[in-house]
């Protein structure tokens, strides 16, 4: 006959067991943390994104206009993962919106990612030459990355295209801090 102990001490370790077999089991399905958010994590653009940013994109509206209006919102907030996920579904929708797209590449430029943000600034002036954000943006991009002559080339086309604008004077300064 087995003694009472031995048997109680057989339970806990059989109920033990079972614990962790269930924890593995689940933990495992659930995948660590960066694995549940491989959708996000493939595209460079949610680099550094915190987890709430990444929950609030699971809930993106589906219509083009909405899609620009929360960019437009969470760039203003300077939620740039956000809003560049908002004007890159946006585009996937209507994908010949300059300004959304100058707009996106913003949001990559402000996210750290600035050969992104000029591919998206050169796909736009290669349709719109004389759209003056995104040859104002290619100069600040260009500027950023200490390129002062191709930051001098983008913001006297800005000057060209837009001399009254009220950015004009701030352009001017800019040129004037690196010569030109």
């Amino acid at each position: 006959m087995v003694s009472k102990s031995y048997k109680d001490t057989i339970i806990i370790v059989a109920v033990l067991v079972v614990v962790a077999g269930g924890y593995l089991i689940f933990s495992r399905r659930q995948g660590p943390p960066e694995q549940q958010t491989s959708e996000f994590n493939s595209h460079p653009e949610v680099e550094g994104m915190d987890r709430g940013a990444m929950a609030s994109m699971l809930s993106f509206p589906k219509d083009y206009e909405s899609l620009v209006q929360m960019g437009n919102e969470t760039m203003d907030q300077g939620n740039f993962p956000v809003a560049a996920e908002s004007y890159k579904r946006a585009l996937a929708i209507k994908g010949d919106d300059p300004n959304v797209r100058t707009d996106y590449g913003a949001c990559l430029h402000g996210m750290g990612l600035p050969h992104r943000a000029l591919e998206e600034f050169r796909t736009v002036l290669a349709d719109h030459p004389l759209h003056a954000i995104a040859n104002f943006n290619m100069g600040i991009v260009f500027y950023n990355e200490q390129q002062t002559d191709s930051a001098r080339v983008y913001w006297e086309k800005y000057l060209e295209i837009d001399p009254q604008s009220n950015m004009a004077g701030q352009v001017r300064q800019y040129l004037q801090q690196i010569g030109g």
